[in-house]
């Protein structure tokens, strides 16, 4: 619990003080100090993911060969995925924003459909319920936000049946 407490209230101190015009490893060194400042974790749990603009899409961003080395704009989101570790015990945490503070009317939209697919699998989440239906829960939510969105064309059990979906979430929920 402690390694999430602190490593939450880094997240949110790295939010804070995200603008346009800093580097995606600005905000990560932002959430090292942060951890150890405050929880005495001198290492993460796993390389940072601070990727903005593009770079927010790209899966596992943030190693050695892509560095968190991008200058962040206006209207860009970025995705940040980091966790402190403490006595072996980790935190991952994922969070996407825009980094102007400020969604605009598309990233809004995804955000609501992110939200309501978390929502859905999290009201499903008891024993006998299988990580495949909540899946297809979400993948079936997001399907249908895009659709609405007009990023998709189709019927919604055509558009699920087809395996759409998976591309845009080719992490699934874990």
């Amino acid at each position: 619990r402690f390694a999430n407490k602190v490593s939450s209230a880094a997240h949110k101190e790295v939010m804070r003080q995200c603008k346009p015009g800093m580097m995606e490893y600005q905000l990560e060194a932002i959430f090292c100090h942060h951890v150890y400042m405050h929880g005495g974790m001198r290492l993460l749990a796993y390389s940072a993911i601070c990727g903005s603009g593009p770079n927010s899409a790209v899966l596992h961003y943030g190693h050695g060969g892509a560095p968190n080395d991008r200058q962040m704009g206006e209207g860009d989101l970025v995705l940040n995925d980091m966790g402190g570790e403490y006595y072996c015990y980790a935190s991952d945490i994922t969070c996407t924003y825009p980094v102007n503070g400020k969604f605009s009317e598309t990233q809004s939209a995804v955000y609501e459909a992110v939200l309501e697919a978390k929502d859905s699998v999290n009201s499903l989440v008891k024993p006998g319920v299988s990580w495949v239906e909540m899946h297809e829960t979400a993948e079936r939510i997001i399907a249908k936000h895009l659709i609405g969105m007009k990023l998709l064309k189709g019927e919604l059990s055509d558009v699920v049946a087809s395996g759409l979906p998976a591309v845009f979430m080719p992490h699934g929920l874990g």
